[in-house]
């Protein structure tokens, strides 16, 4: 599948509610993802990597042994280059966890850690047995014994990760926003009830939005769309007329040229590629 695709991707696939993916790049292999925010638990862990995160706002540096946690609605980017990569997205619907389990894991922001050595070991352990699971659809599961070792392991990281970096007022602001998108199921949302759900006039909150996520408001709205016009194309047999309805473009044309610019593929070469396996190539 596409890597841009699934590096970004806010939906995972029906009837599971988490997934673990392993993604190996060579040096010459940039990967930059985001400015990103959805309403899944995500984690990184990086055997090998070097590079950049925005989180919340705030800047840290990737390199080998990172781990970094990413509570939903975190406001993320991702710039990784220079050198082979080999890191694990673990992606969790925290809805699915049992009350137990979400307590153990809510931290009060993102952050990263960088576990010792046999901490590290163990986790990449946890998460290569996950992949090799989660190959076959609805084996994993949070109830399961190897997934709660995961869960207990991610939990004494979020022990340990002390006080979380104050959020920028900005993000606060734009919260209302945010909770609205994880809490329903619109794509888009007109700027008029945007700003008033976040309290602020609509020339403020243009302003507002482009200067924290670095994307102006309306690209945000099309990239949800796009996103899951992808989950769409993955995971069901819809027709390409019937996603562009779904996902609001005003017809097949229209998804498949905003479809092509944003994936560098037609969504017939997507849909195929996310059931054959083999990854499209990056635009460059």
């Amino acid at each position: 599948m596409h890597s841009a695709y699934w590096a970004e991707n806010t939906e995972l696939p029906p009837g599971q509610p988490l997934r673990v993916l392993r993604c190996q790049r060579g040096a010459d292999e940039l990967l930059s993802v985001g400015p990103n925010v959805h309403g899944l638990l995500e984690v990184l862990v990086f055997l090998r990597g070097c590079g950049r995160a925005l989180l919340d706002g705030e800047p840290l540096d990737i390199g080998d042994g990172s781990v970094l946690f990413l509570p939903p609605l975190t406001v993320h980017e991702l710039h990784l280059e220079g050198a082979a990569q080999d890191f694990f997205l673990l992606q969790l619907d925290p809805l699915q966890l049992d009350a137990q389990d979400a307590r153990a894991l809510r931290a009060e922001g993102p952050f990263l850690q960088r576990p010792d050595n046999r901490s590290m070991e163990r986790l990449a352990m946890l998460l290569d047995w996950c992949c090799d699971l989660g190959r076959e659809p609805g084996q994993l599961h949070p109830g399961d014994r190897l997934v709660q070792l995961l869960l207990h392991n991610l939990a004494q990281l979020v022990a340990g990760a002390g006080a979380p970096a104050v959020p920028a007022p900005a993000i606060t602001r734009l919260r209302p926003l945010l909770e609205h998108f994880r809490d329903s199921r619109q794509l888009t949302l007109p700027l008029d009830d945007a700003a008033a759900l976040c309290g602020i006039s609509r020339s403020h909150f243009s302003r507002l939005f482009h200067r924290t996520l670095n994307l102006r408001y309306q690209d945000f709205l099309l990239d949800r769309k796009l996103q899951h016009a992808a989950h769409l194309l993955a995971y069901t047999e819809l027709r390409i007329a019937d996603i562009a309805h779904r996902c609001e473009f005003t017809d097949s044309a229209h998804l498949c040229s905003k479809f092509k610019r944003r994936f560098g593929a037609t969504p017939q070469q997507f849909r195929r590629s996310s059931r054959e396996g083999p990854e499209l190539p990056d635009r460059g």
